[in-house]
């Protein structure tokens, strides 16, 4: 794991506050991690559809509750981006 410390001033933090107001992702690490993973589907380092199917196969074999199936994600995304 790697972590960071990253200060965000005008626009940027703007942006983080609202991802989190709209309930988007919970904290700003969350939507740090999300925003990194778009953009590495995005520039073609990530296969959106392997990392879609996946997820969906790991969350149809478990019966997880709301709060798990969300870890599952953070998992998967975690995965994905190392």
């Amino acid at each position: 794991m790697t972590t960071l410390t990253i200060k965000f001033h005008g626009y940027q933090e703007d942006i983080l506050q609202k991802i989190m107001s709209t309930g988007i992702a919970e904290t700003k690490s969350e939507a740090i991690r999300m925003a990194l993973l778009k953009f590495a589907v995005d520039i073609g380092i990530i296969d959106e559809i392997k990392l879609l199917k996946g997820m969906r196969k790991k969350l149809a074999k478990d019966k997880l509750s709301s709060e798990e199936i969300l870890k599952e994600i953070s998992d998967v995304k975690d995965e994905s981006v190392s």
